[in-house]
């Protein structure tokens, strides 16, 4: 694929995750909290650039293993890329029910600060992770 059009599948996966996570959210607050764009929107740039940076990760890896050169950065940034995904699904989640079950402060707090440290953590360690003693996980790449 060429890159430019990489780009804009990623850009456009992106937008679209921004838009439809901010509306959800927002919506779904509405009826508990007056001001609930104030949280739609920072998880909706956090899902945006989340979505953005494993789209264009992953096509890049379609891309290496399509051309039989799938490298050690390319495996590692995949892993960034999937830790990054799994770790905005699960502290979503847990920022939601805490939200719900325990307090009001305390999963809004997570939603709106703790997600988007969480995220970019998640794929820096998912990167220096995926790095480490290749050998002993042949296949992993594959």
């Amino acid at each position: 694929m060429n890159r430019y059009l990489r780009v804009l599948v990623s850009l456009a996966l992106g937008v679209v995750a921004f838009v439809v996570t901010t509306v959800a959210v927002t919506a779904g607050f509405e009826p508990q909290i007056e001001f609930s764009l104030l949280i739609g929107l920072p998880m909706g740039v956090t899902a945006g650039l989340t979505a953005f940076f494993a789209g264009s990760v992953l096509l890049w890896y379609r891309d290496r293993t399509a051309a039989g050169a799938v490298s050690g950065r390319a495996v590692r940034l995949r892993a960034a890329a999937l830790a990054a995904v799994a770790d905005f699904l699960a502290v979503a989640a847990a920022g939601v029910g805490l939200y719900v079950v325990a307090s009001d402060s305390i999963g809004i707090g997570l939603l709106v600060a703790g997600l988007p440290v969480t995220v970019v953590l998640a794929a820096v360690v998912g990167y220096l992770v995926a790095g480490r003693d290749r050998d002993s996980r042949r296949g992993f790449g594959t």
